[in-house]
């Protein structure tokens, strides 16, 4: 009853300060300790809550308690308690502002202690809080303190916590402005509120590791969604979506199996099967209506299913497709092809082999060593189609010509190791042959590149090896560390769509693909070949002697937002230390790096080649870029086109019912329909895969449009410092430059353009 009073006293002492956004002050004063308001400085504080989501109808508001803000807590000169009273916005932006009275002696700003207090009445209604970021203003001078955390508020017959609650820290350290690494810091009460955030932040973010072979990369320790810290978390909008996604892909999933459980029951037991490749495309199209999809997406997926069988649209997709990264140039065949038979000249146009390989014109894609040991799959196919079925796995590579500005394949080597089959060749047919061999050959190959792309280029190199980074910042570098400020918005989301992954989406990859089966072992093969210099891209288009490829437009604008990102990322560097030295020697910066290397990808060859310490500002500013690209861009490159490339199966079969045809073999229409996956599979791949490449409703882009309610980095940074809001001013003119560059590209295109790398349609992060 007396805190009850002495805010009631407080508030009509106080109503001349009220706030028109109903703020209230709780301000109590000890009476052998008034002092006079000549002793006082007024610092005006601005609390922003959540975050700005266009697409939300209706807003929460957060009243399940009060605020209270020490400034420069642990310091000699700490401020009293400021307690605020408000209602404060949780799903979209906004702010509350209220002047304080506080003694001269407090000073400048420099470090905040953020605490919520719970109503003592209302205990078991409690929420916790989204803050962005508390600005001060103070003899006219402007403090930004970024925030981007959550907290729940403590019971206050409790009393304070010392230690994590539910899920939050007991309270947050925020250091004002640039922030600073731990060596430049010299007063004792912002070391200990460094070392107080990280001990938090380690006991909320523990390492996760499967205790089976074979081995997995770290990850965040959480069994489920439901148990991960709240920071940790997606927004309430981002997780809606997610559901949504889960929830139509069960329904598919759950209607195949009753429709499996009623087939063996009648006897029938065998799989859908299509009578031709038009079937395959109505029942897309259906399919596609059915659950109200995007026209244009469905538009795109028809075009590419009536050009499939056609070889220049073949080589284009490993240019611009779903998997443009692993194609190169080739100047020497190894042994693999020693057997394969002679090339034409007619489909090299007039030149032999040997002279194209000299010049130049022949490039290669190699899936023979990721999936060499790969089983077959198919476990779940009864299940799913009412028929067992064995899913082959058959390693396969091609060759391809460069004729003129365009690239065809002109040779395809296939070999089933699994059931002891030497390897196959296969040719284009000549003017006024049958093209069903080669139509067969070129079906197994791109379910080949399905199974890598899928569980390797995607899921283990645009995700696993994203939460490894995530886990190893949270860890490791204090909010207070400017490469965690610049890290932040691209790591966040990551930990959250990864944890519903592991549940959802693996055991869900048995259900259609080849290698859904070994998904782990794939995972394995993919960081044991996977190298930190292949992921600094430059590097990697000049190790795959691409660089010269015509209408590579995958390569040109990785290249472009590499380079902007690169420079960005160097600008930032070059402000946090002034020399080498200070790299070397930063401790946090040498912990998130080691963790990365020996909690992270220490069961891997060589641990896919990333250091255990920087040395220097060039070596930590590649690091970091490429941290920065693989979650965003070159996440974006094999994530947002999949439903149109894997909505008609044919065009890229998630899986074939049958091991490659013998060398002799003539291959039939009928014989192709029965290696394609069932319509039962092909509809379980078309849903998932259009699913996963939809953008999520709370994505913030490298490059925003306010009138498409499209946000930028400009609403996630924690970079606040001038000359750091500056970096990211020059960052987000280059992107709209390479934007419009990419634009006026795609003006002259009727078919297919290639814009997936465009800014504007790359999110910061990867949280889809």
């Amino acid at each position: 009853m007396l805190f009850k009073l002495l805010y009631n006293i407080s508030k009509n002492r106080n109503k001349r300060c009220a706030m028109s956004i109903h703020a209230e002050l709780l301000e109590v004063k000890e009476s052998n300790n008034k002092q006079c308001l000549s002793c006082e400085d007024c610092y005006r504080v601005y609390i922003h809550t959540g975050s700005d989501f266009p697409q939300l109808t209706s807003v929460k508001k957060w009243n399940d308690g009060s605020m209270v803000i020490i400034i420069n807590p642990g310091d000699s000169t700490e401020s009293k308690p400021l307690e605020l009273r408000s209602f404060f916005t949780q799903d979209i932006s906004g702010h509350v502002v209220h002047d304080f009275w506080v003694r001269e002696s407090v000073g400048v700003p420099k470090l905040l202690k953020i605490d919520l207090i719970g109503k003592w009445h209302d205990i078991f209604k409690k929420d916790a809080l989204y803050i962005r970021e508390i600005n001060i203003v103070h003899k006219r001078m402007t403090y930004r303190f970024p925030v981007r955390n959550y907290i729940y508020p403590h019971n206050p017959l409790w009393g304070n916590p010392s230690t994590v609650e539910r899920g939050c820290p007991p309270h947050l350290l925020v250091r004002e402005g640039n922030g600073t690494i731990a060596s430049q810091e010299s007063e004792s009460f912002m070391i200990s509120a460094r070392q107080e955030e990280l001990q938090h932040m380690r006991a909320l973010s523990p390492w996760g590791s499967f205790k089976d072979e074979p081995p997995y990369p770290g990850f965040f320790d959480a069994p489920s969604y439901d148990d991960l810290p709240r920071f940790a978390k997606f927004k309430e909008t981002k997780l809606e979506s997610f559901e949504f996604f889960r929830s139509q892909s069960s329904r598919v999933a759950k209607s195949l199996l009753v429709s499996g459980i009623l087939e063996r029951i009648t006897f029938r037991g065998k799989a859908d099967k299509m009578e031709n490749f038009e079937e395959y495309l109505e029942n897309f199209k259906k399919k596609a209506e059915s659950l109200n999809w995007d026209k244009k997406t469905v538009e795109d997926a028809r075009e590419l299913a009536y050009k499939f069988k056609d070889d220049y649209e073949f080589g284009r997709q490993f240019l611009s497709g779903t998997h443009p990264w692993l194609i190169k140039r080739t100047r020497k065949l190894d042994s693999r092809w020693d057997a394969a038979p002679y090339v034409s000249d007619d489909l090299l146009n007039g030149t032999t082999l040997e002279d194209a390989l000299r010049n130049g014109l022949i490039y290669e894609v190699n899936y023979n060593e990721v999936l060499d040991g790969i089983r077959d799959g198919g476990k779940l196919s009864k299940i799913l189609t009412g028929e067992q079925q064995t899913w082959y796995c058959v390693l396969a590579d091609c060759l391809f010509f460069l004729d003129g500005d365009r690239i065809k394949p002109i040779l395809i080597r296939l070999e089933y190791k699994n059931g002891s089959m030497e390897p196959t060749y296969w040719l284009p047919p000549l003017e006024g042959e049958d093209d069903l061999n080669w139509l067969s050959a070129k079906i197994y190959l791109k379910t080949a590149d399905t199974q890598v792309f899928s569980i390797g280029s995607h899921y283990t190199r645009a995700h696993a090896l994203n939460e490894v980074f995530a886990v190893s910042l949270y860890r490791n570098l204090p909010s207070a560390h400017p490469i965690h400020r610049l890290l932040q918005p691209h790591l966040n989301g990551v930990i959250p769509i990864n944890v519903q992954a592991r549940k959802i989406l693996i055991k869900a990859f048995s259900g259609f693909l080849t290698a859904g089966d070994e998904t782990r072992y794939l995972i394995k093969k993919t960081l044991d070949y996977l190298k930190y210099r292949d992921l600094i891209i430059p590097s990697w288009f000049i190790k795959n002697d691409t660089m010269d490829l015509p209408r590579y437009w995958l390569r040109d604008d990785a290249l472009e937002l590499w380079s902007i990102i690169h420079e960005y990322v160097s600008s930032i560097v070059s402000l946090t230390y002034s020399n080498d030295n200070e790299v070397a020697n930063d401790i946090e910066l040498n912990g998130f790096t080691k963790e990365i290397v020996e909690r992270g990808l220490h069961a891997f060859v060589d641990n896919c080649g990333f250091p255990n310490q920087l040395s220097n500002k060039a070596d930590l500013t590649d690091y970091i870029s490429v941290i920065i690209f693989n979650v965003s861009a070159f996440h974006a490159s094999v994530n947002f086109q999949t439903a149109k490339y894997y909505g008609f199966a044919p065009g890229s079969p998630s899986c074939v019912a049958l091991p490659p045809p013998k060398a002799d073999e003539q291959v039939t229409m009928e014989r192709i329909l029965s290696t394609l996956p069932s319509k039962e599979i092909s509809e379980l791949t078309m849903v998932t895969s259009y699913n996963l490449g939809q953008f999520s409703p709370i994505e913030k882009y490298l490059l925003g449009d306010k009138s498409l309610g499209k946000g930028d980095l400009t609403d996630e940074t924690m970079l606040v410092g001038e000359k750091q809001v500056e970096c990211i001013r020059q960052l987000l003119s280059k992107m709209q430059e390479l934007k419009d560059k990419i634009r006026e590209r795609n003006q002259n295109k009727s078919y297919h353009l290639y814009d997936v790398l465009s800014p504007d349609e790359i999110p910061l992060t990867t949280q889809t």
